[in-house]
């Protein structure tokens, strides 16, 4: 059995093992799959930029709602202790229980555009009078509560109110009377009963209260008491979540987009999963 030889020379006719043929081969597919995957580099730089940005809003939605619901547990426990005597307080506080005892006076007004489930209404505004042999007398603005609007607009409701002595139960809360104050407007002479827009018009129109940027908020379970359903916060945290998810869902759909839209992935997956196999020799 006769042995072919191998070609000494470099130059020489012989075949190649095929082993660098294979490699060169083997890595230039792979080599342009990775750089062909990209498929349109303006919009993936533009998603990209977007896509951090979507996400971090998310987050900061998140940070509101954790802020927000601190805040809630904070006046919720202020809220479940026992209601102080108004004349006992040193300062007034956001969110203290209070007790006072007196009569209301015939100065009450409507604050306007006031809803509850939708409806539109108004809520009552109306002074109380308390007396004391210590301190004299005191005037605070106490809300009431809501009532429903008429069908007619130049109609206002009918405010009932006890003519006797009771007790109210409520907590205080801060009037926004700095909106007045910012502007350089001359602000309107009210009367009781008028329909008002603004807190600051009852403070800037001489009621003679006795801490004119806080009000008192009834409890619902004061015998005196509208309509409350009070809003401790103006936004709570299952709103401030969901616009998280939103945001989320949002930086989801972006990067799907740029799978579909940038890449070159649907072709690289029917190569893969629908390649039709070859024939052994």
């Amino acid at each position: 059995m006769t042995v072919p030889k191998m070609s000494s020379k470099k130059g020489g006719n012989a075949l190649p093992t095929g082993t660098l043929t294979d490699a060169t081969e083997a890595g230039e597919p792979s080599r342009a799959a990775s750089v062909a995957f990209i498929r349109s580099w303006p919009l993936s730089l533009l998603c990209l930029c977007f896509f951090p940005l979507l996400l971090g809003l998310g987050n900061w939605q998140l940070q509101r709602a954790a802020e927000k619901q601190t805040l809630l547990e904070r006046i919720d426990a202020r809220l479940s202790a026992q209601p102080q005597k108004i004349d006992q307080l040193d300062a007034p506080q956001s969110y203290t229980p209070v007790r006072l005892l007196g009569f209301y006076t015939d100065e009450y007004f409507y604050l306007d555009n006031r809803t509850r489930n939708g409806r539109v209404g108004y809520e009552i505004l109306q002074v109380f009078e308390t007396g004391n042999s210590n301190r004299g007398k005191s005037r605070w603005l106490i809300n009431r509560g809501w009532l429903p609007a008429a069908s007619q607009r130049s109609v206002l409701p009918e405010v009932r109110y006890p003519l006797a002595a009771k007790v109210i139960t409520g907590f205080i809360y801060p009037s926004d009377t700095e909106a007045g104050q910012e502007s350089n407007e001359v602000v309107p002479r009210i009367a009781p009963h008028d329909r008002i827009q603004s807190l600051s018009l009852i403070v800037d129109n001489g009621l003679r209260l006795d801490h004119p940027q806080w009000h008192i908020r009834l409890s619902a379970d004061s015998d005196t008491a509208l309509f409350t359903d009070w809003q401790l916060v103006n936004t709570n945290p299952q709103r401030h979540r969901g616009y998280a998810v939103q945001w989320f869902s949002m930086a989801a759909a972006l990067c799907l987009l740029w799978l579909l839209a940038a890449t070159n992935i649907r072709k690289m997956v029917r190569q893969k999963w629908f390649k039709k196999p070859t024939k052994q020799t």
